[in-house]
């Protein structure tokens, strides 16, 4: 056990004392004289008058919730319908698993073409359906640019929703399922009573990993928007990148580094004692 444990230990604790280590110095290449000059909790301090760091904040949590919401309710919907093995099932389940295969740079290129306001084929099907009579600028605009990036986001996180759920209906005992049929309950009520608190796990994992990917997202959305259009798509994943690799603050990224894994731990406990007690 002790080459997994200290391979481990460089892999995972090596960074993250590293990056704390950075935000209580100065950490900037503005300033390489300066670079190890020890500051304290200053970048922290800076973080509460900083209103982009608020702004990103909110935008991060508004586009976790949104897509895991969304990606999760249609990734199970998905899941039920697919759950009975046929020739028809098995090519819908291929075809709706190879989003997830396509890299998120990838993907928000594709986005990117999709959504040109001048040459998609978004703008293009909606001016032939009648839809819109002028090009609507979505990627130049701060509600529809927001709207492109959760929109990418979904549609590479359904996938994994809809797998997970797929397995864990595998797991229900079909003999429950076939009991509550004969003693007349409907689908709705099968579901409610038997299949839904047996996908509590399933549930859980399912939740968290899709939040968790959301607050580190940041290829799909680089490339989409960079965090534009005026900072409408900045995440703290995207302002970290910002302020490394355009500022050169690698201390002040640091230290929110260091909140986003505050938080997304706060999160990951809080979900599993919330279900835990809700739904177990």
């Amino acid at each position: 056990m002790l080459p997994a444990a200290i391979f481990s230990v460089a892999m995972v604790a090596y960074p993250v004392i590293r990056t704390v280590w950075l935000s209580v110095h100065n950490g900037n290449l503005a300033r390489p004289r300066q670079m190890n000059d020890f500051v304290g909790l200053q970048h922290y301090q800076r973080l509460l008058g900083d209103g982009n760091f608020w702004h990103a904040l909110l935008v991060m949590v508004i586009y976790a919730a949104a897509v895991t919401a969304i990606a999760y309710g249609i990734g199970l919907a998905a899941a039920l319908l697919l759950e009975r093995r046929s020739a028809f099932t098995r090519i819908s389940r291929t075809l709706l698993t190879l989003p997830w295969a396509v890299p998120g740079v990838v993907a928000g290129f594709v986005y990117v073409w999709m959504f040109d306001a001048s040459f998609g084929v978004t703008n293009f099907l909606m001016r032939r359906l009648g839809l819109i009579d002028q090009p609507v600028l979505w990627l130049l605009k701060s509600t529809p640019a927001f709207v492109v990036v959760i929109l990418a986001a979904i549609w590479k996180t359904v996938p994994f929703n809809m797998l997970t759920h797929l397995a864990g209906l595998q797991a229900v005992p079909e003999e429950l399922r076939e009991a509550a049929r004969v003693d007349g309950a409907t689908s709705w009520q099968e579901f409610r009573h038997i299949v839904w608190p047996a996908l509590g796990n399933v549930r859980v994992v399912s939740i968290l990993i899709t939040t968790l990917h959301s607050f580190r997202e940041f290829g799909q959305i680089y490339v989409l928007t960079g965090g534009g259009p005026a900072r409408a798509t900045e995440t703290l994943s995207v302002q970290i990148y910002t302020e490394s690799f355009g500022y050169f603050r690698f201390g002040y990224a640091s230290a929110i580094g260091i909140v986003l894994l505050i938080a997304s731990l706060i999160f990951t406990v809080a979900t599993v004692r919330t279900q835990k007690t809700s739904f177990f």
